[in-house]
């Protein structure tokens, strides 16, 4: 399970898409750090990350919901690199504000 996958993740019959945000190394010897994707993305808050045509769904990383799980369903692809990228600024602007 690598950084930038996502994956569809079941939970008590409740189908999530997550992405894996925590690091390769963390995630070889620990539970994964998933944040969920939701659908749309106007107006988003600081805690919400927009994926982008690039990536392999559409709809934004809910960094509130961030949690650690190992997903549970099939990987659907890798977010781009600027995703990723997006995605670490905004773990530091919202964890170490």
């Amino acid at each position: 399970m690598n950084q930038g996958e996502i994956y569809e993740h079941n939970v008590n019959g409740v189908r999530f898409r997550v992405l894996v945000v925590s690091s390769d190394g963390h995630n070889q010897a620990r539970t994964p750090w998933v944040a969920p994707i939701r659908h749309g993305t106007a107006d988003i808050p600081p805690y919400l990350v927009a994926l982008h045509d690039a990536d392999p769904l559409g709809g934004a990383v809910d960094l509130d919901r961030l949690r650690r799980a190992a997903p549970n369903g099939p990987s659907l692809g890798l977010v781009t690199g600027t995703t990723m990228n997006r995605v670490r600024e905004a773990v530091v602007a919202v964890f170490a504000a």
